[in-house]
C-alpha cells in the first residue's frame, strides 16, 4: 500500500510537473508570439510613417525650389502657372491681399488658417475643400517676395489617394492604421469596409468603463506630445491594441495602428489547445508557422518598402526634370523679353531715325514670335498630357505644306551659315485628309532641331517621298532630315522623345527651346498613327525619319490647290468706309491695337468695354447698323459667351445673322468649340495680326455684298 501510494504520488507529481512544464512552455510561446506580433505591428507602423516622412519631405523641398524660382519674378502668379503645367496641385497664397487676389477660387479654410499661422512650413489639417468639395489636406512653405510681401506655396492632397498609398492593414483586414493629429482627430482613414468609417476622434474609441483613467490620460498626453509607443484599452467589450508613431515633417500628425487584441492572441489560444493534446508536435509546428509568418511578413515588408522607394525615386526624377524645365523655360522666356524691352528702349531713343526704328521693330517682332513659340510648346505639351489634343480632318496639299516649311527653314539655315539641301518632291498622291497645321508643326520641329544643333558650315538635307502602301485609300509618306551637327550620345537617344529633356541646357548650349519639341512631334505622330526613328553619332550628325499614314483624297488636288493659291496670292485690301464694326474689349492696350489694325481698312469702329455694354449698344441700334462684332471672351460684368447668347436672343431681324467673331487669348480646340457653341461665327486667337483680321473682313463683307 505504501509503494502504491508512493507510485500514485510520483505519477501525480509527474503530471503536475508535466502540466507545469506545458503551462510554462505555452506561456513562453504565448509571450513570444505576443512580442513578435507587437514588434511586427510597431515596425510596420514605423515604416509606414517613414514612407510618409520621405514623401512629405520631398514635396516640401520641391515647394522650396519653386519658391526660389518665383520669389524675385515680376509676376509670381504667371511664373507659377508655368510650373503648374507639370504640377497642377500647387497654388500660391499671398498675404495681405484680398481673398479675390489669391488665384480666385481659393479654399476658404486655407485663408482662415494663414491668418493665424506663424509657421514657416507645415501641414493644414484635413477638411472639406470649399472649392472642390473633396476631403483634402495641404502642406505649405512660407517665403518673402522682393517687394516685402509674404506668401505661401501650397500643395493639395486628396485624403483618399494618400489613404490608398500609405494606410496599413493587419491580420486579414481586422486591424488598420489611421493618420491623426495631436488632439486625436482623424485626418486620413483607410477606405476598407471593415475599418471604422464613423469615428471622428481616436479617443472616442476608449470608454472610462474597464480602463484605468491615468493610463488613458498618459496615452492622450503621449499622442499630444508626438511620442512613439503602444498601449491597450477596452473599447466597449473589445480590448484594442494601439501603436503610434509621429511624423517628422512639422505636421503635428501621427500614424496610429489599431488592432483587436483578440486577433493577436488567437494564435496563442490555438497553441494552447494543440499543446494540451500534442504538446511537443504542436509547439514545433507553431514555432515553424511563426517563423514562416514572420519571414513572409518581413519579405512582404521588404517588397513594399522597395516599391515605395522605387516610386519615390521615379517621383524624384520627375521633380528634378520639372525643376530643370522650370529653370530653362524661365531663362528662355527672359531672353526674348529682354530683347523686346531693350529694342523698345532703343527705338524710343531713336524716334527720328526711321531706319533704326524699323530695325528695332523687326527685332521686337522676331522676339515676340520666339516668345509665342515657347508658350505654344508649353500649351501643346499640356494638352497632350491631359489627353485633350484633337486633330482636324481637312483637305491638305502635302507638297505645298512641305515646300512652305522647307522654304522657311532653308532661309533660316542659310542665315546661320548652313548648306541647306532639299531633294525633289516625289509624291503620286499630293492631296490627303489631315491636320495641315500639325503636319507643318511636325516638319518644323524636326528641321528646326537640325538647324539649331548644326554649327555654321554644316549641312542639312531634306527629302519628302511617297512609299508603297499596303492599305487601299491610304498613302505612306516619308520625310527624312539628315544633318552634320553635334549628334547625340547613345545614352541620351533613349530619352530624346521624353518631355523636358535636352542634350544640353540652354545656358550651356546657347540654344533656346522648351525641350518638348520632339516629345510633341512623337505624340502628334502617335495620334496620326505614324512613327519617328532617329540615328545619331556624336560630333557627326543625326538622321530623323518620319512616316505618315494619311487618307488620300482623289479629285481634290485642283480644288485644294486653287483655294490655297488664292490665299497666297491675295489682293490689295479693299476699303470698307461704309461699314461699321463694334469692338468689344476690356483691355485698353488690346483695344488700341485692334483700332490701329482696323484703321487701315477704313471701317468705322465703335467700342464697348464689356459684354453688358455691348448688348445695350446692339439693342439700342437700328437693324443692320453693325456689319460685324469682334468680341473678347474674358471680361468683367459680362463675358463674351454670355453677351453673344444675349444678342442672339434679341427680338430683332438681324439677331441671328449679325456676324460675331471671338478675339481671345484662349486658343485651344475646346475654346474654339465654346465660342461656336455660344453662337459666334468664328474665333481669332491673340496675338492678333492684320492678315487674320483682313481675312474675316473679306469673308463677312463679301457675303453681305452678295446678299
Amino acid at each position: 500500500m505504501k509503494k502504491k501510494g508512493a507510485f500514485f504520488a510520483a505519477v501525480c507529481l509527474l503530471i503536475l510537473l508535466s502540466c507545469g512544464g506545458v503551462w510554462l512552455f505555452v506561456d513562453g510561446v504565448t509571450r513570444q508570439l505576443w512580442d513578435s506580433s507587437i514588434g511586427t505591428i510597431s515596425e510596420n507602423t514605423h515604416q509606414g510613417a517613414n514612407a510618409l516622412n520621405i514623401q512629405f519631405e520631398m514635396d516640401f523641398e520641391a515647394l522650396e525650389r519653386v519658391w526660389e524660382y518665383i520669389e524675385d519674378f515680376g509676376n509670381p502668379e504667371n511664373a507659377l502657372k508655368l510650373y503648374q503645367k507639370a504640377e497642377p496641385d500647387i497654388t500660391l497664397y499671398i498675404c495681405e491681399e484680398p481673398d479675390g487676389q489669391n488665384g480666385g477660387g481659393q479654399d476658404r479654410i486655407i485663408g482662415e488658417f494663414f491668418r493665424e499661422n506663424t509657421k514657416k512650413r507645415g501641414l493644414i489639417d484635413a477638411h472639406i475643400s470649399s472649392v472642390t468639395g473633396e476631403n483634402v489636406f495641404n502642406i505649405f512653405v512660407k517665403g518673402d517676395f522682393a517687394d516685402g510681401k509674404s506668401g505661401y506655396l501650397i500643395k493639395e492632397y486628396q485624403t483618399k489617394k494618400i489613404s490608398d498609398q500609405f494606410t496599413l492593414s493587419f491580420y486579414e483586414n481586422t486591424g488598420f492604421s489611421y493618420l491623426v493629429n495631436r488632439d486625436g482627430l482623424i485626418m486620413v482613414r483607410p477606405g476598407h469596409k471593415n475599418s471604422n468609417q464613423t469615428m471622428q476622434n481616436l479617443f472616442d474609441l476608449m470608454s472610462e468603463e474597464g480602463n484605468d483613467i491615468r493610463q488613458m490620460d498618459a496615452f492622450k498626453e503621449n499622442v499630444h506630445d508626438l511620442k512613439t509607443g503602444w498601449a491597450s484599452f477596452f473599447c466597449g467589450e473589445t480590448e484594442m491594441f494601439f501603436c503610434y508613431e509621429p511624423l517628422r515633417t512639422d505636421s503635428g500628425w501621427l500614424l496610429v495602428s489599431v488592432v483587436p487584441e483578440s486577433v493577436i492572441l488567437v494564435q496563442a489560444s490555438g497553441v494552447l489547445k494543440r499543446t494540451l493534446i500534442f504538446s511537443g508536435v504542436v509547439i514545433g509546428i507553431i514555432l515553424m508557422l511563426v517563423a514562416v509568418f514572420y519571414g513572409m511578413k518581413m519579405h512582404e515588408h521588404e517588397i513594399h518598402t522597395r516599391e515605395i522607394q522605387e516610386a519615390l525615386d521615379v517621383a524624384d526624377m520627375a521633380n528634378r526634370a520639372k525643376g530643370r524645365f522650370l529653370m530653362d523655360i524661365s531663362h528662355d522666356i527672359h531672353t526674348p523679353l529682354n530683347a523686346i524691352l531693350g529694342m523698345t528702349a532703343v527705338a524710343r531713343q531713336n524716334v527720328a531715325d526711321c531706319a533704326k526704328t524699323e530695325d528695332c521693330l523687326k527685332k521686337i517682332e522676331e522676339s515676340g514670335i520666339q516668345l509665342l513659340s515657347l508658350v505654344n510648346d508649353v500649351m501643346d505639351m499640356s494638352q497632350i498630357e491631359q489627353g485633350t489634343l484633337a486633330l482636324k480632318e481637312e483637305t491638305v496639299r502635302l507638297s505645298q505644306v512641305f515646300e512652305e516649311t522647307a522654304e522657311l527653314m532653308c532661309k533660316k539655315g542659310k542665315e546661320t551659315g548652313l548648306l541647306m539641301e532639299c531633294a525633289p518632291i516625289r509624291l503620286r498622291d499630293e492631296t490627303v485628309t489631315g491636320d495641315s497645321r500639325r503636319i507643318r508643326q511636325i516638319l518644323l520641329n524636326v528641321i528646326d532641331n537640325a538647324v539649331k544643333y548644326t554649327p555654321a558650315g554644316g549641312r542639312v538635307s531634306l527629302e519628302f517621298t511617297q512609299e508603297e502602301s499596303y492599305e487601299e485609300g491610304y498613302g505612306v509618306y516619308r520625310f527624312r532630315c539628315e544633318d552634320t551637327g553635334i549628334g547625340m550620345e547613345p545614352e541620351f537617344l533613349s530619352r530624346v522623345f521624353l518631355p523636358f529633356e535636352r542634350a544640353r541646357n540652354t545656358t550651356a548650349s546657347k540654344i533656346s527651346g522648351t525641350g518638348v519639341g520632339l516629345a510633341i512631334t512623337k505624340s502628334l505622330l502617335d495620334e496620326m498613327g505614324g512613327h519617328i526613328r532617329v540615328k545619331s553619332v556624336p560630333q557627326k550628325g543625326s538622321v530623323f525619319v518620319i512616316e505618315f499614314y494619311l487618307k488620300i483624297r482623289k479629285g481634290s488636288l485642283e480644288t485644294a490647290g486653287a483655294a490655297e493659291s488664292g490665299q497666297r496670292e491675295g489682293e490689295e485690301s479693299p476699303g470698307y468706309g461704309e461699314k461699321r464694326i463694334l469692338l468689344v474689349e476690356d483691355n485698353e492696350l488690346n483695344m488700341e491695337i485692334m483700332e490701329e489694325l482696323l484703321s487701315v481698312t477704313g471701317v468705322e469702329v465703335e467700342k464697348a468695354a464689356d459684354g453688358k455694354e455691348a448688348v445695350e449698344m446692339v439693342q439700342d441700334s437700328a437693324t443692320g447698323y453693325y456689319g460685324l462684332i469682334f468680341m473678347d471672351i474674358q471680361m468683367p460684368v459680362m463675358d463674351g459667351y454670355e453677351a453673344t447668347r444675349q444678342i442672339r436672343k434679341m427680338d430683332r431681324e438681324d439677331a441671328e445673322t449679325i456676324p460675331i467673331f471671338a478675339v481671345s487669348a484662349n486658343h485651344l480646340d475646346e475654346d474654339v468649340k465654346k465660342s461656336l457653341d455660344s453662337g459666334m461665327n468664328g474665333h481669332i486667337a491673340k496675338p492678333v495680326d492684320f492678315d487674320s483680321i483682313e481675312k474675316v473682313l473679306k469673308k463677312v463683307f463679301a457675303e453681305q455684298g452678295d446678299s
